[in-house]
């Protein structure tokens, strides 16, 4: 299943690489580089006058989204267990014991950050959604196709 989550990653970024690079202005340029230092493979899009600059910092996978003057609207992180704040890994694993954490999906903006955590266990996927705080709720939960 990882092995799928890098393909979408990397499709993604291929696709939006393909559909042309838009002309990201000296303002928003300047505010990614300060902001992102260690900011690999790059590739940005512009819709709607915001730009999405998608990129890999370590193993983690980032979408940040810029206005016309170069504010940081909102971040969506992608990554594993142990980028989660203690605080939030503790609290899971004595809410949902015997749940394995498959990814996080942080998504950030001005006012909050909410992670969107993804447990298995031998039946059944789990969507949490938890704040900074560790309060947490469940939003989902699927049966596991890949099991008989």
């Amino acid at each position: 299943m990882k092995k799928i989550l890098f393909a979408l990653f990397v499709f993604a970024s291929v696709a939006a690489n393909a559909a042309g690079r838009p002309e990201v202005n000296e303002k928003i340029l300047k505010s990614f580089q300060q902001t992102f230092i260690y900011a690999q493979d790059v590739v940005w899009q512009e819709k709607d006058n915001e730009y999405l600059a998608n990129f890999w910092q370590g193993e983690i996978n980032i979408r940040a989204r810029y206005d016309e003057q170069g504010n940081l609207l909102s971040t969506t992180r992608y990554y594993f267990e142990k980028q989660l704040p203690p605080n939030v890994i503790s609290k899971l694993k004595k809410k949902y014991p015997g749940k394995f954490i498959f990814g996080v999906t942080e998504v950030a903006s001005e006012n909050e950050v909410n992670f969107f955590i993804k447990l298995q266990d031998d039946k059944n996927w789990y969507t949490i959604k938890s704040d900074i705080y560790g309060n947490m709720q469940q939003t989902d939960k699927f049966k596991r196709a890949d099991i008989e």
